[in-house]
């Protein structure tokens, strides 16, 4: 996946009509890597808010969502133990992730226009962790790992414009990408997203996905999406409030897997099927039931707890809401859509995060 010479593995040639030939890339080996290196060495020095500006400058899509609140965050003080005769507080302050980085597999396509792509296969690490601490963070309501195996999308707008990170999706722990397919150079095809051939239409994806996540099992989609961490585990994370979002007595709590306008691509694999990349938003509300029923007047409720990492998106000083509290998150995916037989469309990895939040 690195140089186009040969096919290493993970990748294999595709067999038929492109025997003979070979597609031009839509960026080659030694130019990706170039892209790959100027990001690892600019996110390495963001250590702070304050010196984050040139990484900001170096991402698009869901990670510069993701980025832009955390820049725009502000920290949060939390009341540990109050007992009357005792209390203390805790700040927190919203962080910068730094990772380190291991040998980078580069999944590089066949030319197919702009916006142009390539992605990264990559171990990372979060600064501060162990390789046995198993650490995880909740991500759309899902339990993530902190560290693993990544797929990073490098996104291209046109011809003028930089190549900068559009997403950074993490995989589960266990969770393997698919084998893709390659031309004789080692570029691996595009498949288009309106490919009528596979289980669902590419772009149907993410919406079969989103029916799933919404409400689980009992959903007609769940007959072609797989059960997994990011399909019905992010709807049990939702049931169960594992953002740490609950409504108070009386109030109503809703959640939705929308999707977003933010470019999909898909890359051949050796089965026949295409692993697809996309975005999504995940949006979560806490509102008393005359927000929800359009009534007219609206009548305010109990206070709404907001967690913490919703509070720092709040204006600092914001009371609990007494009528409604939304927050939304940006989310980054990858999911192979099969060829039609008895598999289902598996989603193998998710980023991105909270991007915005309001109170009433």
């Amino acid at each position: 996946m690195v140089a186009p010479a040969e096919v290493r593995p993970g990748i294999r040639a595709c067999r038929g009509a492109r025997a003979t030939g070979s597609a031009s890339p839509a960026i080659t080996a030694a130019q990706a890597r170039q892209v790959w290196e100027h990001y690892v060495a600019t996110a390495a020095k963001a250590v702070s808010p304050r010196l984050a500006a040139p990484e900001l400058a170096l991402v698009t899509g869901a990670e510069r969502a993701v980025l832009s609140a955390t820049l725009a965050s502000h920290a949060v003080v939390v009341d540990e133990t109050s007992n009357g005769a005792y209390s203390s507080s805790l700040s927190v302050t919203p962080g910068l992730g730094a990772y380190t980085y291991g040998t980078p597999a580069f999944y590089l396509p066949e030319a197919a226009g702009y916006p142009r792509f390539f992605v990264v296969s990559v171990a990372r690490k979060l600064s501060g962790t162990k390789p046995t601490d198993n650490a995880t963070t909740t991500v759309g309501g899902a339990a993530m790992p902190l560290d693993g195996g990544t797929l990073m999308l490098f996104q291209e707008a046109s011809a003028r414009a930089p190549w900068l990170l559009a997403s950074a999706s993490q995989l589960p722990s266990g969770v393997a990408p698919p084998r893709l397919a390659a031309d004789p150079a080692g570029y691996i095809p595009t498949v288009p997203l309106s490919d009528a051939s596979l289980l669902a239409q590419p772009d149907e994806t993410g919406a079969l996905q989103a029916a799933v996540v919404d409400d689980g099992q009992a959903s007609a989609a769940a007959r072609a999406v797989a059960d997994g961490p990011l399909t019905t585990g992010l709807y049990q994370g939702a049931v169960s409030h594992a953002g740490g979002l609950t409504a108070p007595p009386g109030d109503v709590y809703q959640w939705q897997l929308d999707g977003s306008s933010l470019p999909q691509f898909a890359l051949r694999t050796a089965a026949g099927g295409a692993l697809v990349f996309y975005a999504m938003s995940l949006d979560t509300t806490v509102a008393v039931p005359d927000v929800i029923n359009k009534g007219n007047p609206i009548r305010s409720g109990p206070p709404i707890q907001v967690p913490v990492n919703v509070q720092a998106l709040l204006p600092k000083g914001q009371a609990a809401p007494l009528v409604q509290l939304q927050s939304q998150q940006t989310l980054s995916f990858a999911a192979v859509d099969p060829a039609p037989g008895n598999a289902k469309i598996q989603v193998v990895a998710m980023g991105g995060g909270l991007t915005s939040a309001t109170a009433s």
